[in-house]
């Protein structure tokens, strides 16, 4: 079972929005890991600005440097 890249409360950015609403979020904060889906390590995501929550998995996810 692969291992989780991202902790619980780091922010990242979904790599692609294909096939999302514009209104959608862009950047999100690790909620939860969950169960790996086909070999990908899962999240639930938070974005409080727009109260939106998703699943994503890892390979759809990249950091997001808040320096």
């Amino acid at each position: 079972m692969p291992s989780h890249r991202f902790t619980v409360g780091q922010v990242v950015r979904l790599v692609t929005t294909r096939g999302l609403s514009p209104a959608a979020a862009r950047t999100y904060t690790v909620a939860a890991p969950m169960p790996a889906y086909h070999n990908s390590p899962q999240y639930r995501l938070w974005n409080a600005e727009l109260h939106q929550e998703r699943v994503a998995q890892e390979r759809d996810l990249e950091a997001v440097d808040l320096k």
